[in-house]
């Protein structure tokens, strides 16, 4: 039970300071690069939420796969913007870290379901 709800509230951190690296972000930004984090962070919190909910052990791994995926999305993405100057070095370590934070929470939840195999 603690795995999840320390996944969760990892997620919900990495909400707040993806939403706070993009909110300076320019308007007329040509890539969307703050809409497409918002997203994908969102989704992060959403895929975690459902998947940490269902009863069904293969249908939590498959919400966990979309979560290490989107947090890879959101790496890619701060990356770019961090690169364009649009985030500081310290918004990319605060998103950066974490993401960090999820995954761990992510490994300590996988554990408990008996881990990812490959298909």
């Amino acid at each position: 039970m603690q795995a999840k709800i320390d996944a969760r509230y990892y997620s919900r951190e990495l909400i707040r300071d993806v939403f706070q690296a993009t909110e300076h972000f320019p308007k007329n930004d040509p890539e969307f690069l703050a809409p497409q984090l918002r997203k994908k962070v969102l989704t992060v919190s959403s895929f975690l939420a459902h998947g940490t909910v269902k009863n069904d052990i293969e249908e939590q791994k498959e919400a966990l796969v979309v979560v290490m995926h989107e947090l890879r999305e959101i790496l890619k993405f701060i990356t770019i913007a961090h690169h364009l100057r649009y985030a500081s070095d310290l918004e990319k370590h605060k998103v950066r870290t974490g993401i960090i934070n999820v995954i761990t929470a992510l490994d300590k939840l996988s554990l408990l379901l008996g881990g990812f195999e490959e298909k």
